[in-house]
Parts: C-alpha cells; sequence; structure tokens
C-alpha cells in the first residue's frame, strides 16, 4: 500500500553457496515486492540491490584451528549486527547456511522478538542432536532442504517446512558436451577427471596438492587422460584469497595435462568421467548431473584431535552417503586421503563400467531426497508470511 514504509529484512549468509543461494533468493524476494533488505555475504550478494553491511567471502573456514583464527573478526561483526537489531528491529532475519556464527544471531534475535526464517538450517544432527533442539526453541521457522532434515527437525518441535533444495533449479551445464570440449581446448576422445577441491583457501591448501599427486600416479597407467579443475569466477586477482598466479603455478608445476576453469564448474562435471571431489555440495550437485565421484576430506591435525576428542563423529561425511544411509559413493578421509590411496579408488572405478553406472543409479535416489524445482519461491512464500505475522 503506498505510503507504507518499506519492509525491513537483514539476510546473512556465509560461503560461497550461501551468499549465490542468499542473491538468487534476494532477486525473487525483490521481484515479489520492494524492500529495504540489508545484508552480509559475498561478490553475488554484493550485485544485488542491497545495503550491503559486511562482506563474508573470506569467512569460510573448515575446521576448529581455521575457525578459532577468524572467531576475533566474526565476534566483532555479531556484535555490531546485535546492535543493528535492536536499533533497526527489522520484519525478518533470513539467515542462509553459516550455521555457527548464524544461529548465535538468531538468538539474539528472538530474545528481541525480530522473526527469523533459516534457508539450509544446521544438520549437524549427525553429530549432536542437541543442535537441532536448540535451532528448533530459537528459529521462527526452518526451511528445510532435504527429507530427512525436515524429519528430524519435525521430531525436534520446529516450525518446519519442506521446501527442497534449489540446485535442482540451477545445477545444470550451460553448454553442450561438443560445445564444453571446445571450449575448454580437450582432446574429445579422451577420458576426462574432473578435480574439485571445493570453494575454501583452506580446502585448496590440504586437498588439491594430494588430488594433483594421485593424478600423477593415474597418468602413468592411464596416458591418455585429461584433467580439470574448476573454481569460482573472481573478478580480483585471487581465488579464495589464493593469488591466481600462485594456484596456476601449482598447477603448471604437475606437469600434468591440466585446466584451471574459472566458473563453469557444471560444465566440468557434465563433461568428466569421474570426479575427485571435496565433501560439500559439489557432491549433490554432482549427483544431480550424475557424474561418479570419490568423496574427499581433510582438515588440520589439530582439529582432527579437537573434534575426535568432543564429539561423536558421524558414519559418513559425504551428504549423498548420508542421505542414502550408506556408503555408496568412496570416501577418504583424513589419513586415508593419500594420493594413493586417492589413485587406487580412481583406477578401480574407471576400470569397471558396472561400478559406475551403480553410481549414477544411486544419484538418482539421493536426488529423489531433494524435493522439486522452485526451492527458492518457496522459501519467499515463507519469508513473506513471517513479516506479515511474524509466524
Amino acid at each position: 500500500m503506498s505510503g507504507q514504509p518499506l519492509k525491513k529484512v537483514l539476510i546473512t549468509a556465509g560461503e560461497t553457496s550461501g551468499d549465490m543461494n542468499a542473491a538468487t533468493l534476494i532477486d525473487i524476494l525483490l521481484k515479489r515486492e520492494p524492500l529495504n533488505i540489508y545484508a552480509v555475504g559475498g561478490p553475488e550478494t554484493a550485485k544485488r540491490n542491497v545495503k550491503m553491511l559486511y562482506d563474508s567471502r573470506n569467512w569460510a573456514a573448515i575446521g576448529y584451528i581455521e575457525a578459532i583464527k577468524q572467531a576475533p573478526k566474526l565476534l566483532v561483526v555479531l556484535k555490531k549486527l546485535t546492535q543493528f537489531l535492536i536499533e533497526s528491529k527489522p520484519d525478518l532475519l533470513l539467515l542462509v547456511d553459516y550455521p555457527g556464527f548464524n544461529m548465535r544471531l538468531a538468538r539474539r534475535a528472538k530474545a528481541m522478538g525480530v522473526p527469523t526464517l533459516f534457508y539450509f538450517p544446521p544438520s549437524r544432527f549427525a553429530i549432536n542432536p542437541m543442535d537441532v533442539k536448540d535451532a528448533a526453541e530459537n528459529l521462527s521457522c526452518v526451511a528445510a532442504n532435504f527429507t530427512f532434515t525436515y524429519k528430524v527437525y519435525s521430531e525436534a518441535g520446529a516450525n518446519v517446512t519442506f521446501v527442497g533444495h534449489p540446485l535442482l533449479d540451477f545445477a545444470k551445464p550451460s553448454m553442450s558436451r561438443e560445445e564444453a570440449f571446445k571450449c575448454f581446448g580437450l582432446d574429445p576422445n579422451r577420458p576426462v577427471i574432473g578435480l574439485c577441491p571445493g570453494s575454501r583457501k583452506s580446502e585448496l591448501d590440504l586437498l588439491l596438492p594430494v588430488m594433483l599427486k594421485a593424478a600423477e600416479l593415474l597418468i602413468r597407467t592411464k596416458p591418455d587422460l585429461q584433467f580439470l579443475i574448476p573454481v569460482v569466477k573472481t573478478e580480483t586477482n585471487e581465488i579464495y584469497g589464493i593469488p591466481k598466479t600462485d594456484l596456476k603455478a601449482m598447477v603448471e608445476g604437475s606437469k600434468l595435462p591440466v585446466k584451471l576453469i574459472e566458473g563453469k564448474i557444471y560444465d566440468v562435471m557434465s563433461i568428466s568421467q569421474l570426479l575427485l571431489i571435496s565433501s560439500g555440495t559439489a557432491t549433490l550437485e554432482a549427483s544431480r548431473i550424475g557424474t561418479p565421484m570419490i568423496i574427499v576430506y581433510k582438515v588440520s591435525l589439530f582439529t582432527e584431535i579437537f573434534a575426535r576428542f568432543f564429539n561423536k563423529l558421524p558414519k559418513f561425511i559425504g551428504l549423498p552417503n548420508i542421505i542414502l544411509g550408506r556408503e555408496a559413493f568412496p570416501e577418504l578421509i583424513q589419513h586415508d586421503f593419500t594420493p594413493e590411496n586417492l589413485f587406487k579408488q580412481a583406477s578401480q572405478l574407471l576400470d569397471s563400467p558396472a561400478n559406475l553406472d551403480k553410481q549414477k543409479s544411486d544419484m538418482n535416489e539421493v536426488i529423489s531426497h531433494l524435493g522439486s524445482p522452485g526451492a527458492h519461491e518457496r522459501v519467499a512464500d515463507l519469508a513473506f508470511r513471517l513479516m506479515s505475522n511474524g509466524h
């Protein structure tokens, strides 16, 4: 209605995938109704019609030691955002992923009576069900992305809606197979292996060198292989805080037929015969595209000791395996993640069309747990409902 002040939304997102999801969600919200949106996010969020409060592009961390390094900066931001909630009293706090930070902010918002909606809610229930209980008690509404997430939050008494996963809308190649081979300068008659180390600096540091050494072992027995490393496209001279020149030097120093590809991860996935891939959302994207994979994960020694001492570790770490409740896709974690083990697992898969086909079948089952396209639209529905009546 004309003359009424615009509703205010604070949206907070961390990490690359959270930034992308927040940005798309902002587009949908603003298409429906003019809003004053204040944001914490990365480069994609910053491109939208929002008032940026903080840039979160370098907030990503794997493990406790990495998180501790970020803690002083994030505590300052948390304090200032709390002050923002007090002074501006937004109509909605929309939290996207980044659970450790966002749940702290959510508790403060609840104390002030600000409605909260969590998209990609905390899923550490695989380790500690108390996290779900905490989230259920402190969030106005939970937008669940997986059928099993919905079940656990529902059982914990949360106001939860199953919205599905947005990757069903966007995880698709932009080019045909022929166009991709031409664009990347590859031989279409030779198989491609995708090396996908993830979207954090610590992942590049810990995972990529092992992947490259495994690739060197692979090419000795399969000399026709070609390798691609997909990374996010950036406008700067850095990728995840690493100078592009350093990254290219590391890749070129391997003496492999390997190329660094910016911003075309789904095209890389679609033409790859096999992916060596970091545990995370990318494993679900690979499932959507239907490319077989080996899931890897590694954190610092301190983080591992801390995790084993203070937490009950999950049975599986890859999201597709967690969803299925079985190891349908090989996992190499921590000390098992060596060039030799990765080479062995990759060789076994590449030499077995039957096992590759079995993975593709299991991927269809994984995707069946992600609902139907339109997740962002359903979250927008929840957001406007909360802004109207607070629950």
